[in-house]
Parts: structure tokens; sequence; C-alpha cells
């Protein structure tokens, strides 16, 4: 596996679209190398995106239902505030 020079991230193979050859191109930064073709360095990489799961290796989330809360209007936000008021005009809670 070869790494970017300029940020690190792994160089994965992909097909130039102009030479029809392959080069490894950084997916983070997208800097091109092209390898030595005598290294062989392409014929190291596999590239699978192939998943087939069986019944079995799925998982289930079961999430709790959230209670719905009602939502306070400002309406009934200032009549219990005027209902809590008390003479002097200090609330107390």
């Amino acid at each position: 596996m070869k790494f970017c020079d300029e940020c690190g991230a792994l160089l994965v193979p992909k097909k130039d679209k102009k030479s029809n050859k392959f080069v490894l191109v950084c997916r983070k930064c997208g800097n091109k190398v092209t390898p030595d073709p005598d290294s062989k360095e392409i014929d190291d990489y596999v590239i699978a995106s192939d998943l087939n799961h069986v019944p079995h290796e799925k998982i289930e989330v079961v999430k709790e239902k959230g209670r719905r809360r009602k939502r306070v209007t400002d309406e009934d936000r200032e009549a219990f505030e005027d209902f809590f008021e008390d003479d002097s005009g200090v609330e107390s809670y």
C-alpha cells in the first residue's frame, strides 16, 4: 500500500481516462501518482465492494417510542406567569 505524500491518506487505484492506465489517486486531496510499470504496484491492490449478508448477520435496532410533549404556547406561558405573580410584582416559583 502507498500513502499520499501531500496529506498521508491512502492512495487507491483508478483508471486514467486519457491514458487508459491505472494511477494511484488520493481520495482526500486528489493527488495523483503514476506507479512505476516495472514494479507492478497496481497488481497488489484489490478493490472489492460486494457484501453478501445472510439474515443472521443483520442487526435489528429497537428504539423506544419517544413521548411527545405538548408545546406551551406564548399565550399559555403568559397566563401561567400572571397566575404565579404575587401582589408585589415579583414572580415566585
